[in-house]
Order: structure tokens, then sequence, then C-alpha cells
């Protein structure tokens, strides 16, 4: 019941209902606000629904006759004869549209988005035998300016990534369809833009529940009352669950209805067992290279799960802040610098030394880059990067609130 009064006294709060509903109308704005592109995605699924998206012989044949099928409508429609919808639209940049009809002008565009998915399928073993990681790890190493013993833990690093690679081509991770990354960019928009505006939506939302509901016997005076009873000082025990608690709670929330939404809005249909790896998920000239093999929607689990662990992080180390401050307003701004600080700290790391990786291993550091959680390729971000910081922070932050707890047992509190 203790913990269940907590509960109610943070999730009906004015403040931050208000905020939960500012947040979810904004990631909203932000998913409608790409709708553009969303009728050429659908394009693809329509193509995958019809021969699947692996990219084998089998599935090459028929992309084959589907495309030219396609062109041959397309030159019956135009009178013409051309080899390619992109040579149709160079010869005729400017279109007349009262010749063409709304319906077959969309049919035009959507040949030339078929074609160059076409097209870039025969690219695909050509782009991956030109790769050389081990190349990209030289030009990390220059652009950071590292040396010494953390130029060779990169090396490192981009050897397993080199035998990852190797397992990605083996496998055909790599040949599979999806949403064409160089074009549509739709890994960032969700795992970077939207995943990330989430993160600190809650963030901001989880310090300030926590905070209020440690302080909230000092911040109207009736701590004397509360902690002279049976119970007493054990209510900060109660009051750590509520926390937790409460940041689960608003987590499920902001991302359940973000996510519902964002699928319901964008087809995604044929594309939930691609390889998170697919050559056509690429947004830069590596591609993205999972450590593990993943599906997308086994990422966008784990990325939801790595959501919600980091979110109790920080839940715990506002409660150990407001405990010793006892002041919500106090408990937001140290939390904030302590933030701060987290994140510059590997600015005055050294660069010849391992204590550049060291000082990344901070949920702090860690949600800055949503987008390549559990991929390789960043020379700071190796290949457990993610479950050190998981295990590590479980530990160190289990330990800080048993002691917190423990202190504020014995300590003057008047």
């Amino acid at each position: 019941m203790i913990i269940l009064h907590e509960l109610k006294k943070a999730l009906i709060s004015p403040v931050i209902l208000s905020l939960i509903g500012i947040f979810i109308a904004f990631n909203l704005f932000i998913i409608y606000s790409y709708s553009y592109v969303k009728e050429e995605l659908g394009i693809l699924t329509e193509s995958v629904d019809q021969f699947g998206y692996e990219l084998n012989e089998a599935t090459m044949s028929e992309f084959k006759l589907f495309y030219d099928d396609q062109l041959k409508k397309l030159n019956k429609i135009t009178a013409g004869t051309y080899e390619s919808a992109a040579e149709f639209f160079n010869k005729n940049k400017m279109i007349d549209k009262e010749h063409y009809s709304k319906e077959e002008l969309t049919f035009f565009h959507d040949v030339l988005i078929i074609e160059n998915y076409y097209f870039v399928s025969h690219d695909i073993d050509r782009i991956y035998k030109s790769l050389n990681l081990m190349d990209e790890a030289e030009g990390q190493i220059n652009k950071f300016q590292l040396s010494g013993a953390a130029a060779s833990t990169v090396k490192k690093e981009f050897t397993k990534l080199s035998d990852r690679l190797e397992q990605i081509i083996k496998n055909g991770e790599h040949k599979t369809l999806f949403f064409y990354g160089k074009a549509y960019k739709m890994h960032s928009f969700l795992f970077k833009n939207i995943f990330l505006l989430i993160i600190f939506e809650i963030l901001i939302l989880v310090v300030l529940m926590t905070g209020f509901i440690q302080t909230y016997e000092f911040e109207n005076k009736t701590y004397e009352h509360i902690y002279s009873t049976k119970r007493g000082r054990k209510f900060a025990f109660d009051k750590l669950i509520a926390s937790l608690i409460a940041s689960f709670t608003i987590t499920t929330v902001i991302i359940g209805v973000t996510l519902i939404s964002y699928f319901s809005f964008y087809n995604y249909s044929g594309l939930w067992n691609v390889p998170i790896s697919s050559y056509f998920n690429s947004e830069k000239p590596i591609p993205y290279i999972s450590w593990w093999g993943m599906s997308f929607t086994e990422y966008l689990l784990f990325l939801i799960a790595l959501v919600y662990i980091c979110q109790l992080f920080f839940s715990a180390i506002t409660f150990i802040i407001a405990t010793l401050i006892r002041n919500s307003y106090f408990t937001f701004l140290i939390f904030g610098i302590i933030f701060g600080c987290g994140l510059l700290l590997p600015s005055i790391a050294s660069l010849d030394s391992n204590l550049i990786f060291i000082s990344m291993l901070t949920p702090f550091s860690l949600i800055m880059n949503p987008n390549i959680w559990f991929i390789g390729g960043n020379p700071f971000y190796g290949q457990y990067y993610e479950i050190n910081i998981v295990v590590i922070w479980t530990v160190l932050l289990f330990i800080l609130c048993i002691l917190n707890i423990k202190i504020f047992r014995k300590q003057n509190i008047y």
C-alpha cells in the first residue's frame, strides 16, 4: 500500500501528466513529419510480399521478371523504347503533366524506385568484396588521433569485426531487401531521431518523478511525522521500489504509444525478419555490421530492453542524489551536472591509453547513439560495450543504493 501511494503521488502529478501529453504529441508530430516518403516505402513492402526479401538466385530471377514487366508497361504508356526508367526521366526532365494522368506519373516514379532496388541488388557482392575494415580502422585512428594502447585496441576490435563481416557474407545476411538506407535513412530516423527523443523524454520524467517521490516529505514539512513512525526510515526502501516501478511505467507508456503510432503509420510488412546487417539498411559507405546475427525485430527488442535498463539506472542515480539533497529542484540540477560530466569525461582521457574506452563506460555516453547499439564500426564502442555497461552499473548502483539506504537510517534528518 505504501508503494502504491508513492506511485499515485508521482503518476497523477499535473506536471508529469502534462509533460507526458506534450512529449507524446511531439513524438507523433515527428513521426508524421516524415510522411512524404511513406508511399515510396510502400513500393518495397509490396515487392517483398510478392517474392520475399532474400536476394538469392530464385528471388533475383523473379525480381528481374517483375522489373522487366514494369518497364514494358512504362514503354507501352509512353510509346517509347527506353532501356530503363532512369533513361525516361533523363530524357523527359520536364514531363508533360497534361499528357499523362496522375496515376501514370505515379507509376513511372514507382518503376524508377523498383529499378534502383534491382540495380543496387546486382552491385552488392562487388561492394562487399571491396570493403577493407582494417583501412577503416586506420582512418578512425587518424581521425581521433589515437595512438599506443588505444590504437591497438581499436585494431583488435576491427579485426573481430572483419571476422564478423566474413560471417555475414557467408550467411547472406547482407543480401536482403530493406528500405534503401542511402535514400530514406529509416534506420537513423527510427533509432536515432525517434529513439533518442524517447530516451531524453523518459529521462526528464524519471528524474522528476524520482526526485518528487524521494523529497516529498521534506518539501511538504511532514518528514518529522513520517520518519518517526514504526516503519520510519524504512520508507527509503519503499520509495526506491516505487521510483523504479514509476520509471518502468512511464517508459512503457512513452515507448508503447510512440512505437505503436510509428509502425501503424509506416508499413514494415514482410521486413520484420530481415537481418539488421542488410546492405540496403546501410546509410554510409561502411554498412551496418551487427556484432551478432539479429533480425530487425530482435534488434528493436534489444534496444527497447536497453532503454528500460538505462532509465532504471537514471532512477537509481536520482534516488541517491535526492536522499542526500532532499530538494527536488536541486536534485534535478545535480543530476544534470553529473550527466554533463559523464559526457565530458572522455574528452579529458588520454588518447594513447585504454582509459579513453573506460571513460566511455557510462549510461550517459551510451544513450547518445542508440542507432549504433550492438553495431560495430565505432572505435569507442567495442563488441561488448553495451553488456559491460549493464553489468558494471547494475552492480555499482545496487551497492550504492543499499549503502545509501543504510546511511539514511542512521543520519540526522533535522
